[in-house]
């Protein structure tokens, strides 16, 4: 089986993060895989963004669960990166549907955990506004759910169980118990902090039965590494200098 790169929200070595700009970037560097990241807002309009701040990635400020999509569809998502990206858009879940069924592109899509007031709420606007989406998805495209909270696995499961899910680990929570969370978000693939993985935890994934993706992976050489012990998958920053690998 060929071994996936992942672009890690695109290629934000190139182009501002999770921006259409850096989607593109991919399809013109041949990597077949992306990943990013799903947030709504307080009016229920779900957008491709990481943080639950909009300060870090746009010229706008707050949570996003607190403002108005009018505030996310002014924000400007790429002047902080270089001057020619200025202007550049935060991107809605339904242009990210369009651009994975034009280009084929595959895609890993993490759930936000939606957090403040009206959390459970919006969490289940968030799963139901994505299952909707998915119906006009290109069947030749492939997807994986991902999130580190598993209530958002279970609330995406309910309304979509034929997906494939993923639980996103960091090192602090790859404790002992962690194929029990698999078992309860009904995931067959586990997504582990790169840092502090061994290739005997590489090992026990794969006696379990588990494809494993890896982030994030900046690193040629451990990426490598990881690749000969047998994961599927490396999520990585720089997706177009880690093509070679996927053979």
């Amino acid at each position: 089986m060929d071994k996936k790169i992942i672009a890690h929200r695109g290629i934000p070595t190139l182009a501002p993060e999770n921006t259409m700009a850096a989607f593109n970037v991919v399809v013109n560097h041949d990597v077949k895989w992306i990943e990013t990241d799903l947030s709504i807002t307080k009016d229920e309009k779900v957008f491709v963004i990481h943080d639950d701040k909009l300060n870090r990635t746009t010229n706008q400020s707050g949570s996003i669960e607190t403002v108005d999509s009018s505030t996310v569809e002014s924000a400007d998502a790429g002047y902080w990166f270089a001057e020619k990206y200025r202007g550049e858009k935060v991107p809605t879940l339904d242009q990210l549907i369009d651009f994975l069924n034009i280009h084929k592109i595959n895609a890993n899509i993490e759930l936000k955990g939606v957090v403040g007031d009206n959390a459970n709420y919006l969490a289940d606007r968030l799963v139901e506004e994505f299952s909707k989406a998915l119906d006009r998805l290109d069947d030749h495209v492939e997807l994986i759910i991902s999130s580190f909270n598993p209530i958002m696995l279970e609330k995406m499961y309910k309304l979509r169980p034929e997906l494939k899910y993923a639980v996103l680990f960091s090192r602090a929570t790859l404790g002992d118990d962690w194929n029990l969370v698999m078992q309860a978000c009904h995931a067959k693939i586990v997504h582990p902090d790169s840092s502090g993985l061994t290739e005997d935890k590489v090992k026990q994934m794969k006696d379990y039965g588990y494809e494993i993706n890896v982030w994030t992976v900046d690193d040629i050489n451990r990426a490598q590494q990881l690749l000969s012990w047998g994961v599927d998958g490396v999520i990585t920053n720089i997706a177009d200098r880690m093509s070679f690998l996927e053979k």
